[in-house]
C-alpha cells in the first residue's frame, strides 16, 4: 500500500483522533484507577510506615522510593500493553489494514504510551502520594516501651527529588541521576517493543525474557572473570578491570550510563521493523 511508505501529519492526526475517540473511556478509567491504587496503596503503606519515617530520616527516602518502584510497575504493565490489537488475529487483519504507515502507527502508540500517559501518570502519583501523607492522622504507639504519639505532620511530603538523593541528603551524581531515568525509559521502551514481537501473552513472555537476558549477561561476565581472572573470581564474584576516565567517572560507570543512554534505540528499532514484518 502506498500509505505504509512515508508520514504524513495529517493522517496521523487522523488515527490519534479515531484513537482517542475509540478508548477514550478506557484511558479516562485507567488514569482514575491509577490514582485511587496510588492513593490506597500509598496511604496504608505510609500508615504502617509511619513511626520509621518519623523517627528516621532515611527511612522517609526509602520508603517513597519503594512507593515509587511499586508504582512504576503498574506503569510498565500500561506500556507493555501497547498494540492491543496485535494479540487477536482478525484484529490484528483490521488493525494492519488500518490506513497509515509504520511509523505512523509506531509513533501514535508511543506518544500515547509514552509521551502522553508517562507524564500524567507521574503528576497522579505526585498528587495521590501527597493526598496519601496528607491522609495520615497522628496516632499513639508504643516505641521502646513507652508511649508516644505519632504526628505525621513531622514525614515531609513527597517530592521527585527525593528519588536522586541519598540517605545523607546528598543529590546523586550527574551519571547516577541519567543512568537511572534512561534506564527506567529504555526498559519502558523494550516492554513497548515487546508487544510487537510476541503474538500472546507478550507483556509475560516479554518480563520473562527479560529476566533470562540478565542472568545470560550475568553468567558470561562471570565466564570471562574465570577465564581471565581465575584466581581472583570466586563462584559468581567477578572481578573486572576498570579504570578513570574521569575524576567523577569510571570505565564501568561509563558503560552503564551508554547502555542506559542508547538501548531505547535499539528497542524502539526492534518495534518498528517488527511491525512492518506483520504488514508484508
Amino acid at each position: 500500500m502506498p500509505f505504509n511508505n512515508h508520514f504524513n501529519i495529517k493522517r496521523f492526526s487522523h488515527l490519534l483522533k479515531q484513537d482517542l475517540l475509540i478508548n477514550k473511556t478506557k484511558y479516562g478509567l485507567t488514569i482514575l484507577g491509577l490514582g485511587l491504587i496510588t492513593y490506597i496503596l500509598g496511604y496504608m503503606f505510609l500508615k504502617s510506615s509511619m513511626v520509621s519515617m518519623i523517627k528516621h530520616d532515611y527511612a522517609v527516602f526509602q520508603n517513597y522510593i519503594i512507593c515509587f518502584a511499586f508504582f512504576m510497575m503498574y506503569v510498565g504493565v500500561i506500556i507493555g500493553s501497547a498494540f492491543p490489537d496485535l494479540s487477536d488475529k482478525i484484529k490484528t487483519s483490521n488493525y494492519l489494514l488500518t490506513p497509515g504507515s509504520t511509523f505512523e502507527k509506531v509513533a501514535l502508540q508511543f506518544l500515547i504510551r509514552i509521551g502522553l500517559f508517562v507524564p500524567i501518570a507521574l503528576g497522579v502519583f505526585w498528587i495521590g502520594i501527597r493526598l496519601a501523607k496528607a491522609s495520615l492522622m497522628p496516632e499513639k504507639v508504643n516505641y521502646n516501651s513507652v508511649e508516644q504519639l505519632m504526628d505525621p505532620a513531622l514525614i515531609p511530603y513527597f517530592d521527585y527529588v527525593f528519588l536522586i538523593t541519598q540517605t545523607n541528603g546528598k543529590i546523586w551524581d550527574t551519571w547516577q541521576i541519567l543512568f537511572v531515568f534512561f534506564g527506567l525509559f529504555s526498559y519502558g521502551i523494550y516492554l513497548f517493543a515487546g508487544a510487537t514481537y510476541f503474538k500472546r501473552y507478550a507483556l509475560a513472555k516479554t518480563i520473562i525474557a527479560s529476566v533470562v537476558i540478565l542472568m545470560a549477561s550475568i553468567t558470561f561476565s562471570v565466564g570471562l572473570s574465570h577465564i581471565f581472572n581465575p584466581e581472583e573470581t570466586h563462584g559468581f564474584n567477578t572481578e573486572l578491570n576498570e579504570f578513570e576516565i574521569t575524576n567523577y567517572l569510571t570505565s564501568i560507570e561509563l558503560f552503564m550510563v551508554s547502555l542506559s543512554l542508547f538501548s531505547w534505540m535499539f528497542f524502539l528499532a526492534i518495534a518498528y521493523f517488527k511491525l512492518k514484518e506483520k504488514e508484508v
